[in-house]
């Protein structure tokens, strides 16, 4: 599948496929324990704090410039609610945390593809593309960019650098498309 997605024309995408098949022929002849511990020890790093300045934990928050950062919480939650779909009860990490932003994408996404399989009215579907690209164009797709490039600067292991890299490029990709739909509609 990301191979298809390097197809088209984000570089991204095959630059990270290239690191991950590099990282696996590096270590194939290592033990699992020490490939597992090497991976839990970098995504700590990336995914809580380095120590870098320039790589902030992947929390919304961290990446905006003045009043945006004191609001980003209450907008992310705001925008959620909009959409009618919270985070998990369970869910421990704060609501503009890059994996909670991400599961946020991923429920809408879902709800355009039922929508889809019910053959739901256009406008319908329409409204949730809308939901879709405002949410990458003010939270998510706003600050992903200069995570994955700190990411790609201090991980440790060429599979986070390419993750970062196929990360950055979907959400690219992803943004440009839905501005498109949008505006056609």
């Amino acid at each position: 599948m990301l191979e298809s997605y390097s197809r088209l024309g984000e570089e991204g995408f095959g630059a990270g496929l290239e690191l991950i098949s590099q990282y696996r022929f590096h270590i194939r002849d290592r033990a699992d324990e020490d490939v597992l511990t090497d991976l839990a020890v970098d995504r700590t790093r990336i995914m809580r704090g380095t120590g870098h300045t320039d790589m902030k934990p992947p929390y919304e928050g961290l990446y905006k410039k003045g009043r945006a950062f004191e609001h980003s919480v209450l907008g992310v939650k705001r925008f959620y609610r909009k959409a009618a779909l919270l985070p998990d009860e369970t869910n421990k990490d704060s609501v503009d945390y890059l994996c909670v932003e991400l599961d946020f994408m991923r429920q809408l996404c879902l709800r355009e593809e039922n929508l889809r399989l019910k053959n739901a009215a256009g406008e319908t579907i329409a409204s949730v593309l809308a939901l879709e690209e405002e949410f990458l164009r003010v939270h998510l797709g706003s600050w992903i960019s200069e995570f994955c490039s700190a990411v790609k600067k201090h991980a440790s292991t060429d599979f986070f650098r390419g993750f970062a890299l196929i990360l950055n490029a979907y959400i690219r990709t992803e943004k440009k498309w839905l501005e498109s739909v949008v505006r056609r509609a």
